[in-house]
């Protein structure tokens, strides 16, 4: 039997389909997302390799196994573009197989799914936009996909951008008012628009940030906001003038029209408007709904490349769509399951975090020193998987900003291993950062006790999770981060649903981007880490990587906030002699004094490191005083 892959290399994540050849689908598993202009070549190689290794130790299949590759990548460009050429060859050089290898932009790939490897014209709104078409010659063309500056119309982030307007205008009574003018605070925890555009220019609300504010214009179009509605029939025109530009390209009379992209989840609030706004335009043309997602796609193509066929036999694209529905994908890609419609026994056998590693087989007979070197060799795949969710801790970030500017507050939320390491990032806020100790707080399944021992059965209890957020009087300005390895603790998950009710923002950081938890997070964080030396015992790598990743969020919220100047904690508690004497150093390198002047400083301001500096420097501005 022989194998393929395809791989959709995504800027939120990248996933991998194994099928074999009469297109029964294997597996399918996700890793980090990839940016080539960020990453580069190497790093979106990187990525996209670990996403083949993943579902390659899903499915048991042996890289020799696997007959053709498709990777689908952003950036890619079309065929003869040197990036291209240069992306292949660094995958034929990874994979160190004889594989075939091909690559393609994501577009051709989102096409693919789309219109089932036929001819068409698929427009894709996400993040970004633009429409790419295929004849029945198999000529091409694509129109916008230009990036938000100068393209982009109609995408998530323009749909985001609008919506920021429309909420400008209404504010300033320019236009009428909308129901976006209450539904974008609280997502944002921004008070007004000229907050919204400090932090636009400053960085403190990202492109993704912007772009998921569809669904926001979604929410208010559905309640009958007129304004929400109009955003999306002015996005609909922009998509329907890249899709004409298309057909006039290749001079297609008929198209057919299918879709693709996230924002298309908000149905028929896009795409009836889009039909209309293509009746306008062309005299005929078929709408057609996408029948698989871009991974699919790509899957599609490598079984071209494999059967030598220039269309796949109905059994074929039969058998796919059966094995990505039971992936948990539709028509536009994942859809994370939800805990009420998944078991554990469902779950956890497609968990990374709970395959075994096949380079610890045989741990019980090792020795000593053989165990310390594979655990060792094993921990030097945590930092680079990190790095590779940077982008989702920088959103995560941002929100724990603003929601301690604007009064609230951040929860880690966890069980067992990940509890306890929240318990003790919140911990180490208020000596290292002098930080208030509401602002910070770890909440662990079955308490404090909890801390020390095990409590049987506490991550199961769903109502303990909702009892406790209502205790601390959880609200919308407050950030709640749930910390699961396998992403289906049922505390975890019942706490960031309570926290979603009570118009809280919520985060999630997980070793399983595809598990439930991600239906209760605005942004999952998942380093894939893979498997570890003890099967499931998730307090290795992955509990690792949950620390680094605590250290981060924690540490850059308290430097924004002032509470680091350079990289001296001038906020540190001196409740100890060590600690006196750290604070006597900062004073001392930060006012340019001795250690004793800084020491006396210290004691006349109650050993407050900032006031001390204030008055060391007014005392060398005014020395008579």
């Amino acid at each position: 039997m022989r194998f393929v892959i395809g791989v959709d290399a995504g800027a939120t994540s990248t996933v991998a389909c194994l099928a074999d050849e009469t297109g029964c689908v294997r597996g399918i598993a996700q890793s980090s997302g990839v940016n080539l202009v960020l990453d580069g070549v190497d790093g979106t190689c990187d990525s996209i390799v670990e996403a083949i290794k993943s579902v390659l130790l899903l499915c048991g299949i042996r890289l020799s196994e696997v007959a053709v590759v498709c990777v689908g990548c952003a950036g890619a460009g079309d065929v003869g573009d040197p990036v291209r050429q240069l992306l292949r060859d660094k995958f034929v050089e990874r994979l160190n197989e004889n594989i075939d290898v091909l690559v393609e932009h994501d577009a051709a790939i989102a096409h693919a799914g789309a219109l089932c490897c036929l001819h068409g014209i698929v427009v894709i709104s996400g993040t970004g936009a633009m429409s790419f078409g295929i004849d029945e010659d198999g000529n091409s063309a694509r129109a916008d996909g230009l990036g938000h500056w100068l393209g982009d119309e109609g995408s998530g982030f323009w749909i985001g951008a609008e919506a920021l307007r429309s909420w400008a205008r209404a504010f300033d009574g320019r236009s009428e008012h909308t129901l976006l003018c209450e539904l974008l605070p609280k997502v944002l925890n921004l008070r007004s628009p000229r907050e919204a555009s400090v932090a636009l220019s400053t960085g403190e609300l990202s492109k993704r940030e912007v772009a998921k504010l569809a669904k926001v214009v979604a929410e208010a179009a559905r309640a009958g906001d007129k304004i929400a509605r109009s955003i999306f029939s002015a996005a609909a025109d922009k998509l329907a003038d890249a899709v004409c530009a298309v057909a006039d390209c290749l001079g297609m009379k008929c198209p057919r029209v299918s879709y693709s992209g996230g924002v298309f989840r908000a149905g028929e609030l896009l795409t009836s408007p889009l039909k209309e706004s293509l009746r306008r335009r062309l005299s005929e043309f078929k709408f057609v709904k996408p029948f698989a997602p871009p991974v699919i796609g790509a899957t599609m193509l490598a079984l071209k490349a494999l059967h030598n066929s220039k269309v796949l036999s109905d059994e074929i694209t039969s058998r796919l769509r059966e094995g990505y529905l039971l992936w948990g994908f539709d028509e536009l890609g994942f859809m994370p399951p939800s805990d009420e419609e998944t078991t554990l026994i469902t779950i956890l056998p497609r968990l990374m975090s709970e395959q075994r590693n096949p380079r610890s087989k045989g741990l019980d007979g090792l020795s000593v020193e053989e165990i310390l070197l594979l655990m060792n060799d094993e921990d030097h795949n945590v930092a680079p998987a990190v790095r590779r969710e940077l982008a989702q801790v920088a959103d995560v970030v941002r929100m724990a900003i603003r929601a301690l500017k604007n009064g609230g507050r951040i929860f880690y939320v966890g069980a067992g291993t990940s509890g306890r390491l929240g318990i003790i990032d919140a911990a180490e806020c208020p000596p290292t950062f002098g930080a208030p100790r509401e602002w910070v707080q770890g909440i662990i399944a079955g308490g404090n006790e909890a801390v020390f021992r095990s409590i049987e059965g506490a991550e199961d209890d769903e109502q303990a999770a909702a009892d406790e957020l209502e205790r601390r009087g959880i609200c919308e300005r407050d950030l709640v981060i749930g910390l699961s390895v396998s992403g289906r603790t049922p505390f975890v998950i019942a706490a960031l649903r309570e926290a979603k009710r009570r118009g809280a923002k919520t985060a999630a950081i997980t070793a399983n981007r595809d598990a439930p938890i991600a239906l209760h997070a605005d942004v999952v964080i998942a380093p894939n880490v893979g498997p570890e030396v003890i099967a499931g015992s998730t307090r290795l790598k992955a509990g690792t990587a949950e620390k680094l990743i605590l250290n981060m969020i924690s540490t850059t919220t308290m430097v924004k906030l002032g509470r680091v100047k350079d990289n001296l904690m001038i906020s540190v508690r001196t409740w100890s002699e060590k600690l006196r004497e750290r604070a006597k150093r900062i004073t001392s390198l930060i006012a340019g004094v001795t250690v004793e002047e800084a020491e006396e400083a210290l004691k006349s301001c109650g050993w407050e490191i900032r006031e001390a500096v204030d008055f060391l420097r007014s005392k060398r501005r005014h020395p008579s005083n």
